[in-house]
């Protein structure tokens, strides 16, 4: 019971704690990125998404980062290799919901896409996992140089 002076503070905001929720949606592991980016935050995701591709055998991994406002070379980096740890366990990963001005403050900061998928929304990186669109041409950053998925 709390006393006259207490008031409910959701416990993000007793302990700091900035998880990013995992669902499951259509065989695929959908991580909602709506937090501040930091290696400590970065950190703890890697080692969630890893643990929950390996116990629930997905096939697809979905980085939502429409929710970030702020991303710097070191956090694209760090969301890269936990994609790249995540394809490596079997699971194929794809980046949405990237915002026009952190794509262009990326490609100023020459940042190396090479290898990253990526698409503009949910649904579409959904098609491209479900069968029909996955591994089309296009879906490569390098490949297509930016955003635009023009093959799905």
């Amino acid at each position: 019971m709390l006393g006259n002076n207490e008031a409910r503070v959701p416990v993000s905001e007793k302990t700091g704690d900035d998880r990013i929720p995992l669902q499951l949606i259509q065989g695929c592991l959908v991580a909602s990125i709506q937090v501040d980016l930091t290696d400590q935050v970065l950190k703890r995701f890697r080692q969630e998404l890893l643990a929950r591709i390996a116990s629930t055998r997905v096939h697809g991994v979905v980085l939502d980062v429409s929710g970030v406002d702020v991303m710097d070379s070191v956090d694209f980096e760090m969301l890269k290799t936990t994609m790249t740890m995540a394809s490596v366990m079997g699971a194929s990963p794809i980046i949405v919901g990237l915002k026009p001005g952190i794509v262009s403050a990326l490609m100023d900061m020459d940042v190396d896409t090479r290898g990253v998928r990526a698409a503009l929304n949910l649904d579409d990186a959904l098609g491209m996992l479900g069968g029909s669109g996955a591994g089309q041409p296009g879906t490569d950053l390098e490949t297509e140089g930016g955003m635009d998925e023009t093959d799905i």
